[in-house]
């Protein structure tokens, strides 16, 4: 018992510290409290395991795909943004790729609705639906009306025609593939990621004071407590679709979620470079 207590106050200092150092590192710079962040995080994790924390299969899910994870949230655009130096022409173009790309993401839910005999799973994916269509897209197409009025975008960029990238038309690819030939469970191992890596992004963004209107509501947006509320639901979904899975076909459904991730990687490469990978 005495060992307990003390191994617990040992966790409560370094988390103090880590407090105060992440504190000290927003206000000195913004990549430093990044990947100060992510230190935090895997500390935590490592108290955690000490604890002997009962982990989901989402967790591991996460964590077997905790490298490229690291790349997300550290991505240079990510950190522009955070800074509010990233240009407004990268901004647009992603806004336009991601517009496109959830059309596409939407009509999955409906397609995928005919994978499953669940009523409760039909529900889910309906809810995931409409609340894309109606309420991220609908948070995106008023971004684009407000950066395509704005003085801030040359009127040669506003008048760029615009085409799919060959990044944004392989992500697609991949996920109606898994769609049309793999199971329910592997198509939401595929899909998860997403909403998920968008979450962790706004919330680290969140801590930031950024001054840009429109970088500022679209961190809000994806910290939200609905975006909250879905993410915890596709965790639910996956920890519970794998309680009838064998181990052989939760390593494929790992896969699935690290594939995924990859492309999440590669959107915001692609964003970043206008399209240039």
């Amino acid at each position: 018992m005495q060992y307990l207590l003390i191994i617990s106050c040992v966790h409560l200092i370094i988390f103090i510290k880590f407090v105060i150092y992440l504190y000290e590192c927003s206000l000195i710079d913004n990549q430093q409290y990044i990947l100060g962040y992510r230190l935090f995080n895997h500390i935590l994790s490592m108290i955690n395991a000490d604890n002997n924390m009962a982990t989901t299969f989402s967790d591991e899910m996460k964590q077997y795909s905790i490298e490229i994870w690291r790349e997300i949230l550290n991505h240079k655009f990510i950190i522009e943004l955070s800074k509010g130096t990233l240009p407004f022409n990268k901004f647009l173009f992603y806004l336009k790729q991601d517009h496109y790309f959830l059309q596409e993401f939407a009509k999955l839910f409906q397609s995928a609705i005919q994978k499953t005999t669940d009523t409760t799973m039909k529900k889910w994916l309906e809810r995931l639906y409409k609340s894309t269509v109606n309420f991220e897209m609908g948070m995106q197409r008023q971004m684009l009306y407000k950066l395509l009025s704005s003085n801030s975008i040359n009127n040669d960029t506003k008048q760029q025609s615009f085409s799919p990238s060959k990044t944004t038309l392989d992500y697609i690819a991949y996920l109606m593939d898994i769609l049309s030939n793999d199971t329910f469970a592997e198509m939401v191992s595929a899909i998860a990621p997403c909403p998920w890596t968008y979450l962790e992004i706004s919330q680290l963004l969140s801590k930031f004071p950024i001054e840009n209107e429109i970088y500022r509501n679209w961190v809000q947006f994806y910290c939200s407590t609905e975006s909250h509320k879905q993410v915890d639901e596709i965790k639910q979904v996956l920890n519970i679709l794998s309680k009838s899975k064998n181990e052989k076909h939760k390593e494929v459904m790992k896969e699935h979620f690290s594939c995924a991730c990859k492309y999440e990687y590669l959107f915001w490469e692609m964003s970043y470079n206008l399209g240039n990978i």
